[in-house]
C-alpha cells in the first residue's frame, strides 16, 4: 500500500455492538490500523497479533517487528495510563520489546487526525512515571501502575504517518525511522537516556541553529539528571556527535549545529546531486 493510499475515515460502525468506550475504541482503532497502515521499519505488511498477547497487537509479516497499539478520542492527555511500573520497566530494558502506535481521531467526523509510531528504545526512566500503590481496599490491592508521559518523548522518535489530517509520504516514513535505529543497539538505559536528554534540550531551545556554549548551559540540569557523570562537558560533545553520526543534527563549523530532525538536510543534499547530475 502507498503512503498516499491511506483512508483517514474510519468505520465507527464496527464499535456499535460494543458498550464500553474503551472496546469501541479498541475494535475500529485497530480494524483501521490493520486496513491502511504498513510496518515503518521495513514497508512490509502488518498482521493482528494474537488475542492473549498483552502488548502486541501489530507483527510485520516481513520483519517481524511488533507494534502495541494506543489510541483516543480527541486528543492524548500528556500523561496516558499504561500497565504495570516493573513491566515497563523491564520493557525497556529489552530493545526487542514491541514498538508503539499512537492514533487519535475526531469523534463527530470518524476521521483519523494523528497517527505515530514511537521506538521503544527511544523511551526512558524520565518518560514513565511510577503511579502510587493502589490503597489495600482495591480489588488488586498495592499494585503499582505507571503512565507515559508523553512530552518527554523527542520529536525525533515521533513517526508520523499522518499530522493533522496531513498523509505523509511512504519513502519519508521509512526514512524517518531508519534514522532513530541507531539507538536500538544500546541496551543501557543511562546511555540511552544521556542522548534522549540531549534531543529534548536540542527540543526545547525551538530554534534551527544552536551553539556548544547554548548548550553548556545545561550543564547544571544534566548534572542532576546524571549524577554519578563527573564530565559533563565532554559528555555533552560526546552525545552531540552520536547525533551527527545519526544525521539528526549538522555541524557548521565554529561550535555551531543545525537541528535535522525532519531528515530535510538529507533530502535537500540528494535533491542537490540529482539536479548536478
Amino acid at each position: 500500500m502507498l503512503a498516499n493510499d491511506i483512508d483517514l475515515k474510519l468505520n465507527s460502525a464496527l464499535g456499535e455492538r460494543y458498550k464500553s468506550e474503551a472496546q469501541r475504541v479498541r475494535v475500529i482503532s485497530e480494524a483501521w490500523t490493520e486496513r491502511n497502515v504498513f510496518c515503518c521499519s521495513c514497508g512490509g505488511v502488518l498482521a493482528r497479533g494474537q488475542n492473549n498477547a498483552r502488548v502486541l497487537d501489530f507483527t510485520c509479516m516481513k520483519c517481524h517487528n511488533d507494534f502495541e497499539l494506543k489510541s483516543t478520542r480527541g486528543t492524548f492527555s500528556n500523561k496516558l495510563p499504561d500497565g504495570a511500573f516493573e513491566t515497563m520497566m523491564a520493557r525497556l530494558r529489552d530493545v526487542s520489546s514491541p514498538d508503539f502506535f499512537f492514533l487519535t481521531y475526531d469523534s463527530k467526523s470518524s476521521y483519523v487526525t494523528n497517527f505515530f509510531a514511537v521506538p521503544t528504545y527511544f523511551l526512558d526512566q524520565t518518560v514513565i512515571e511510577k503511579r502510587k500503590p493502589l490503597s489495600p481496599q482495591a480489588r488488586r490491592a498495592g499494585w503499582v501502575g505507571c503512565n507515559i508521559v508523553m512530552n518527554r518523548i523527542p520529536e525525533a522518535g515521533r513517526v508520523f504517518y499522518v499530522r493533522n489530517r496531513e498523509v505523509l509520504k511512504r519513502s519519508d516514513i521509512i526514512e524517518r525511522w531508519r534514522r532513530t535505529a541507531f539507538l536500538q543497539h544500546e541496551p543501557d538505559l543511562e546511555a540511552r537516556g544521556w542522548t534522549l536528554e540531549i534531543l529534548r534540550i536540542i527540543q526545547s531551545l525551538n530554534v534551527r541553529e544552536f551553539t556548544l556554549q547554548r548548550m553548556y548551559d545545561f550543564e547544571t540540569q544534566l548534572k542532576r539528571r546524571f549524577p554519578r557523570n563527573n564530565f559533563v562537558r565532554p559528555k555533552i560533545r560526546q552525545q552531540l556527535q552520536v547525533l551527527r553520526d545519526a544525521g539528526l543534527i549538522a555541524f557548521e563549523g565554529r561550535g555551531r549545529y543545525s537541528a535535522n530532525f525532519d531528515g530535510s538536510f538529507e533530502r535537500s543534499r540528494q535533491s542537490d546531486m540529482h539536479g548536478r547530475g
